[in-house]
């Protein structure tokens, strides 16, 4: 009442020789150590582009670390998003414009004024 019960090798109702069983479990073990053989490559392509990728993840940690270097060299700069840099260096830029357009503006209104006053009235 064992396995050796359970797994009766036999083919199509005939009972299997010795020859044929040991045949048997020949064919299973090369296709076992073939699997094994496969397996292994696999593993060992696995951990070769697990190296390739550490070593490409550390590169780009050096990478970025360099470029946190140089921001952290102008501490003006270092307190703004890299997205904002460089609207902080024209932010004054707007308000002059505003201001020089108010002036126009009001000089332009001034001028109007100035003729419709002296218009003669007929």
């Amino acid at each position: 009442m064992t396995d050796e019960w359970q797994d009766i090798p036999e083919n199509d109702g005939i009972t299997l020789g010795p020859e044929e069983v040991l045949a048997k479990e020949i064919a299973k073990s090369k296709a076992l150590k073939v699997e094994r053989l496969q397996l292994k490559d696999q593993v060992e392509q696995l951990t070769a582009q697990n190296r390739a990728l550490s070593d490409e993840n550390e590169a780009l940690k050096k990478h970025r670390q360099a470029h946190a270097g140089v921001r952290e060299d102008s501490p003006e700069e270092a307190d703004i998003p890299p997205s904002n840099a460089s609207r902080r260096k024209s932010l004054f830029l707007p308000n002059r414009w505003a201001f020089i357009l108010l002036a126009f503006n009001l000089a332009a209104i001034a001028i109007l004024l100035f003729f419709l006053l002296l218009k003669p009235t007929t």
